[in-house]
């Protein structure tokens, strides 16, 4: 094309001379804008237009030509640009596929050693070839590493275990997935029997339990430890709460949107309310796949209580007995089988009973003298103080007295002559003394801080015999005072007129 377009200038340039003799200056007149090609004038002037014109276009010609060798050398040396695609969907581009196949088989690698099975990818990765285009940029090939990282699933051929048909948790080897089954039993052996209290006969799972070899998605693979989890917990995640300084099981469940049921559920150690600062509670509730069932025989050794036998000697006061033989519990085993499911106690059966040792029967000698009338019948106030609870039903229970606050230490009268019978401690009441006066009346004075009696002494209405306390079961210094007729308990200020 050059060398036609310096054929063309050439042939523009011989072009013949106008005529020497023509006088100078002298033209044809022009009818119209166009000059006549007959003169020779006119034809001198239309060549020199047409060379002029020529060579426009011969350097456009170049300028055109060079550009598009310009372009046509840079395309040559410029890489090829693919779409990066994963199951058809645009994810990024590069300039080199070999790369992104590297990465998609480091990928598979690291999943494979994860699993312990061969991995490899559940979508199609495609590089496809695309024209270079202004507004395209090769992905970076560390964000192009991500992205496949986060989009690609593998799958592989492991071992699934299936409950009730449903796939819950795939293993690398049909080993390991027995071995897990075998560690989930064993786990809850460990859970619910205490060494050398019971024997477990057999721990059966009541669901449908299949081992199917399947190609499956990887992220159903664990180890075993993670799928006896799963299957006992129905998740291997792990919540939990530390307890902290003033906290109760109401506040822990409340702050957790859960039910003071729920975290005993997840808590199945928790025993009553007691929780202490420091402890670290599971704030998951197990939903398990499976339900253990098992069967466990226990033996365990049970006391036999003795009886006591009592015989009466009229010449010993009432207060007065006498051990003539020590009782002795006697001692039974016993065996028995338990049914448990997820720990839970569902049933248990009395195997076999055998007497170990029998109960020696404790036998009292005690006495029957009857106290002789010593009182005169009319009480006087036993303590100077207030009545701060009347005799009658109280918070639930029947108050078989009254009470009647004074500070600690106020003396403690008797309210009529008699004997005192009992001067001791007797659980709730406390330090406790009982006077007889005749006529089978008692009157009892409870939670004493001291005695200014003992048992078998003669008292005269007004003595001291005692003074104010709170022992026993107690919320402040006060006399518990009771009157009792013929082994009853009366409202004592019905004595009291």
């Amino acid at each position: 094309m050059l060398s036609a377009a310096i054929q063309m200038d050439e042939t523009c340039m011989n072009v013949e001379k106008p005529h020497l003799g023509r006088p100078a200056g002298r033209r044809r007149p022009r009818k119209t804008n166009v000059p006549d090609a007959s003169s020779p004038g006119s034809k001198k002037g239309w060549t020199h237009k047409l060379s002029r014109k020529a060579m426009y276009i011969t350097v456009a010609v170049v300028v055109a030509a060079a550009a598009f060798l310009a372009v046509a050398i840079a395309n040559a040396n410029r890489p090829s640009l693919y779409a990066v695609t994963i199951d058809g969907e645009l994810v990024g581009y590069t300039d080199n596929k070999d790369l992104v196949a590297e990465i998609v088989w480091r990928l598979s690698e690291e999943e494979s050693f994860r699993v312990g099975a061969e991995a490899i990818p559940s979508c199609e990765v495609d590089c496809q070839k695309v024209k270079w285009e202004k507004d395209l940029e090769v992905t970076d090939p560390d964000q192009l590493g991500e992205i496949l990282k986060e989009r690609i699933g593998f799958v592989a051929s492991g071992y699934v275990i299936c409950v009730n048909g449903q796939d819950v948790v795939a293993l690398c080897s049909e080993e390991a997935a027995r071995g897990a089954l075998d560690d989930l039993r064993q786990s809850y052996i460990n859970s619910i029997v205490k060494p050398g209290h019971a024997t477990v006969e057999e721990v059966l799972i009541k669901e449908k339990i299949d081992i199917v070899e399947q190609e499956v998605p990887t992220s159903l693979f664990r180890s075993k430890q993670e799928a006896v989890e799963i299957l006992s917990r129905g998740t291997d995640k792990m919540l939990s709460y530390v307890v902290q300084r003033g906290d109760s099981l109401w506040t822990i469940a409340m702050a957790n949107n859960m039910t003071v049921e729920d975290l005993r559920k997840a808590n199945p150690n928790i025993e009553g309310d007691l929780i202490r600062e420091g402890d670290n509670l599971n704030l998951i509730v197990p939903d398990p796949y499976v339900t253990l069932q098992s069967r466990e025989i226990v033996t365990y050794t049970v006391s036999i209580p003795y009886s006591t036998q009592v015989t009466y000697d009229p010449s010993m006061w009432p207060w007065q007995e006498e051990v003539i033989q020590a009782g002795k519990s006697g001692e039974k085993e016993v065996v028995e089988e338990i049914v448990r499911e997820n720990g839970e106690e569902v049933s248990r059966t009395k195997i076999s009973e055998k007497i170990l040792s029998y109960p020696v029967t404790k036998k009292i000698v005690r006495g029957s003298k009857q106290v002789p009338e010593m009182g005169s019948g009319e009480l006087a106030w036993p303590v100077q103080g207030t009545i701060t609870s009347r005799f009658g039903p109280r918070w639930g229970t029947y108050h078989r007295g009254v009470d009647i606050g004074a500070p600690h230490g106020t003396p403690v009268m008797a309210a009529d002559s008699g004997m005192v019978i009992f001067a001791g401690w007797n659980g709730g009441y406390g330090n406790l003394v009982k006077i007889a006066h005749g006529s089978n009346m008692q009157t009892w004075y409870a939670h004493l801080s001291e005695f200014a009696v003992s048992t078998g002494q003669e008292v005269k209405k007004g003595d001291v015999i005692g003074y104010v306390g709170s022992t026993g079961r107690s919320t402040g210094p006060h006399l518990h005072f009771e009157v009792h007729v013929d082994g009853v308990a009366k409202d004592p200020l019905s004595f009291y007129k």
